[in-house]
């Protein structure tokens, strides 16, 4: 081999040599940053989750104290009756269950919710 083509092939290589820390700079950059993205969304997931246990541990402290079965006749006489007994039972604190249709309207439950005299055992 002559001592020209020597030379070319070393300069290959060292070509090779240095495109090769190139592309693991920028591969090692790129997987920072794609690292980077993930850790900040799994942060994102876990502050979810934790939010939502907490909501989970205080419903789970409530109790209902009080049911209520209000009718609301779609008659136009008596539907504003019904209506007001609705309000007045939301103002009070009372929430919505569900309802019920009926051939002459609607039977809305609606339930109020207060602490619970068991406390829970959360290991704090």
């Amino acid at each position: 081999m002559e001592e020209k083509e020597e030379k070319e092939i070393k300069e290959e290589i060292r070509e090779v040599k240095e495109a090769l820390k190139w592309l693991s700079r920028t591969s090692a950059d790129k997987m920072y940053k794609i690292d980077s993205r993930v850790q900040k969304q799994i942060k994102k997931a876990s502050d979810r989750m934790s939010k939502h246990i907490e909501d989970v541990e205080k419903d789970r402290r409530k109790k209902m104290q009080e049911i209520r079965y209000i009718g609301v006749e779609f008659d136009p006489g008596k539907v504003k009756q019904g209506q007001e007994e609705v309000n007045a039972a939301l103002k009070s604190g009372f929430e919505p269950i569900r309802d019920f249709e009926t051939a002459k309207g609607i039977i809305m439950v609606l339930g109020l919710w207060g602490e619970s005299d068991v406390q829970l055992k959360t290991g704090h």
